[in-house]
């Protein structure tokens, strides 16, 4: 998508001031379905087909009042819906609010703390409270709100990472058209991996 409103602008200015995605999240996630021709008329050598199509019903939705300020936290960081200019997917649909509130996550037992930095930060510098600000405002609130509460800053990756690193579904990778992982050269015969290149001299393995 290209940057083509002052909104979009803020939106990756964002991003990047809040850290780089996780790499690691990318290089776990599954790429699109992919085959080349095998040696010799062999089968083709293909990947998992990816990315996995969303579940009706797998992202949560937010009920309480807590849960809907961490939605709207979820929003704030990859915009989705009619939040982002160009009305793409983001966050909430890639399920990232599942990951705010699942146990496993430090996230969760935070949750009531975040909230009251949210409001906090946003009635300090725009006497409102974080759902009533504006996309703007909640961009510099999130900025703030991550120097009072320092474990922000890992939910903000971790939220990039749902949806750029296909944590739940592949939403994501889908939008930014990630190609799936380099499968390497397996399937080509003049490379020898897993095919003996040297034979053994030695009677008992030393060097002489």
């Amino acid at each position: 998508m290209a940057p083509t409103s002052p909104e979009d602008l803020s939106r990756r200015k964002f991003l990047r001031c809040c850290g780089q995605w996780s790499m690691g999240a990318l290089l776990a996630a599954v790429g699109y379905h992919v085959g080349w021709a095998g040696p010799d008329g062999e089968a083709p050598f293909e990947s998992p087909p990816y990315p996995r199509p969303p579940l009706d019903g797998a992202c949560l939705l937010p009920v309480t009042d807590v849960e809907k300020v961490l939605a709207a936290v979820v929003d704030t960081v990859v915009p989705g819906g009619e939040t982002d200019p160009s009305g793409d997917p983001g966050a909430l649909e890639a399920c990232a609010l599942n990951l705010m509130l699942d146990e496993y996550y430090p996230f969760r037992s935070y949750a009531d703390l975040i909230v009251t930095v949210m409001n906090q930060a946003a009635q300090n510098a725009f006497q409102t409270d974080f759902l009533t600000a504006t996309y703007e405002q909640r961009l510099e609130i999130l900025l703030n709100a991550q120097e009072a509460l320092p474990v922000l800053r890992l939910a903000y990756r971790a939220i990039r990472s749902a949806f750029y690193g296909g944590t739940y579904n592949g939403i994501g990778l889908t939008f930014v058209h990630y190609p799936g992982p380099n499968l390497g050269y397996r399937h080509v015969k003049e490379f020898s991996i897993g095919t003996a290149i040297s034979t053994e001299a030695s009677k008992t393995g030393w060097l002489p």
